[in-house]
């Protein structure tokens, strides 16, 4: 099945609606992953994005406990299932705080292979791309993207769309 849902964001509408939607993607990547994860976002930070606290999750990974699971977190358990992760964000201080955590979490899992991380001075961009979808639009990977800010995404499962971001993502950043 494929389609299109947008979701646009402001204090007043939707406050929750994209982090569920970040929530149930890595949920399912979990499940079944893709082969590469492409997450471009000019600023990223390590927010929390799996709620276990009430152990909801506990089946992807009895290990967790109850508690919020962040995205450095589950970036490396994908690249310890063998996905490849593609980052690409911009060289700020901001972002190396998160890229310095992942990249232990990657080498105390032997599977630096697997991560690609690139920075880019002007990146603009903002896409979140798997094997089924294309998430994409004005938010970063961001507290403020995810939680506070007004922000329009759209999300997609269409083959097309997700095809053509992939061309466009492998031809910039690398990946499989």
């Amino acid at each position: 099945m494929s389609g299109v849902r947008r979701i646009f964001r402001s204090s007043s509408t939707s406050n929750a609606e994209i982090r569920e939607l970040l929530e149930s993607l890595f949920a399912a990547e979990l499940l079944s992953p893709s082969r590469c994860l492409w997450l471009v976002s000019p600023w990223l930070t390590d927010l929390e994005l799996l709620d276990n606290r009430s152990g909801a999750w506990s089946a992807l990974d009895p290990q967790w406990g109850p508690r919020q699971l962040r995205l450095a977190e589950l970036l490396g358990r994908m690249l310890e299932m063998g996905v490849r992760v593609v980052i690409a964000t911009r060289p700020d201080a901001h972002n190396e705080q998160f890229l310095r955590k992942l990249d232990d979490l990657v080498k105390s899992s032997g599977v630096e292979s697997l991560l690609t991380v690139h920075r880019k001075a002007t990146l603009h961009h903002k896409g979140f791309l798997g094997d089924e979808f294309y998430l994409s639009g004005s938010m970063n990977l961001t507290f403020n993207g995810v939680e506070i800010l007004d922000e329009g995404v759209t999300f997609e499962t269409d083959r097309e769309a997700t095809e053509s971001a992939r061309i466009a993502f492998l031809n910039d950043y690398g990946g499989v």
